[in-house]
């Protein structure tokens, strides 16, 4: 049993105790205070790990309060951490016929239903248990992994989504999450390729794979196939830039992106990374010209701004840079960025004698550079797709 289940138990558990007191009424032969002591006892035992004690006390609950919800609830959950889910599964579904409202019952019959193999029965359960809690994690999270092995990833997403927005730092969760869109995606591939193996689509989804698995190299000749299909795509040309760029391919990248801004010429995306290849090669006064085309457009402020400067600087044009620079460290930079924009903002106020200004920006990119726990990436690897 996952730790999970040891975590949610006793939360259950005093959940249950707290309501136990008004709804031993129903009970019969023992007295009230009787089993009331039994349920209180049982918890005890469940919290020091003494299960098969909690069990017999449950036991003795349900026999003199064969009414009581609650009684079953405490027998099902204890027979569940005793892995005895062949009796954990009547003594929820007694608790949930009793009490078809019962926080927690539906949910941890939909476990042991799918522990025992019902899957099925375990979806329908677990759908219950949504339906009176929409926002329970661990019935969100448990339906998307039994419709995952009942082979519905397109079914499994939509719980695993809700749960993830809930609890975003779960990893489990994040993992369920992931394995049913790759499912779902691989499907929806199979299907694609089904259609037209050698259409654009086709090599575009290749394309979009192998750039996502860090595999520049191979991605690049599927977005080529892909624009021999569909030459009058832009987004295609942007994917190829991108992809050569990682490799440095620089002119193949300034090819691909004037290209794109032949058919979109306010792509922010092109007009950036032009720009920016620009700045850097050395063409700074049309990269300049660019990178005001890519602001002017809404492309991502920070690294926008930063090689504007960069460029301005270049050109002397020292009062204007110093306003892009610090315009980029106000816009949640990289850490890349930011630490280039200090050192630029460095020399750009040396120049314009502000020399506490420098000696500031001195001061926090040592700072930065001290914080930094990773090697700092080139900067043709950064902002690429803005």
């Amino acid at each position: 049993m996952g730790m999970w289940m040891k975590r949610a138990f006793p939360a259950a558990l005093a959940a249950l105790f707290a309501a136990a007191g008004p709804l031993c009424a129903q009970q019969s032969g023992a007295s009230q205070a009787q089993v009331v002591r039994w349920m209180r006892e049982g918890s005890a035992d469940v919290h020091q790990g003494n299960f098969a004690a909690a069990e017999s006390l449950f036991q003795r609950v349900v026999k003199a309060a064969p009414e009581l919800s609650d009684g079953y609830l405490g027998l099902g959950l204890t027979q569940l951490r005793l892995d005895n889910v062949t009796a954990a599964i009547p003594s929820l579904k007694r608790a949930v016929e009793l009490n078809s409202q019962l926080p927690g019952a539906h949910l941890f019959l939909g476990i042991a239903q799918y522990q025992a193999g019902q899957a099925s029965d375990a979806a329908d359960s677990l759908k219950a248990e949504i339906a009176l809690n929409p926002n329970n994690v661990e019935a969100l999270r448990w339906l998307g992994v039994v419709e995952l092995g009942l082979g519905h990833p397109g079914q499994a997403t939509e719980p695993l989504d809700e749960a993830a927005q809930l609890a975003p730092k779960d990893p489990n969760i994040l993992y369920y999450k992931a394995r049913a869109h790759i499912l779902l995606a691989e499907d929806a591939y199979r299907q694609l390729v089904a259609l037209d193996p050698d259409s654009a689509l086709v090599h575009r989804a290749r394309g979009d794979m192998l750039a996502n698995s860090g595999q520049p190299e191979k991605a690049i000749p599927e977005y080529e196939a892909a624009i021999q299909k569909d030459p009058r795509n832009p987004d295609l040309y942007e994917l190829l830039g991108e992809q050569n760029q990682k490799v440095n391919r620089l002119d193949a990248a300034v090819a691909a992106y004037e290209t794109e801004l032949k058919m979109n010429r306010n792509s922010a995306v092109a007009l950036y990374n032009l720009g920016k290849i620009k700045v850097d090669s050395g063409d700074t006064a049309v990269g300049v010209a660019l990178l005001r085309r890519a602001q002017a457009a809404h492309a991502v402020a920070a690294p926008t701004d930063y090689y504007l400067g960069l460029g301005l600087a270049k050109l002397n044009q020292n009062e204007e840079a110093a306003h892009w620079l610090e315009s980029a460290l106000e816009n949640h930079p990289s850490s890349f960025v930011e630490q280039g924009a200090n050192y630029q903002l460095a020399r750009v106020y040396q120049k314009l004698h502000r020399e506490a200004d420098a000696q500031h920006a001195l001061a926090r990119l040592k700072e930065l550079k001290a914080e930094s726990a990773k090697t700092i990436p080139r900067a043709d690897q950064i902002g690429v797709n803005p």
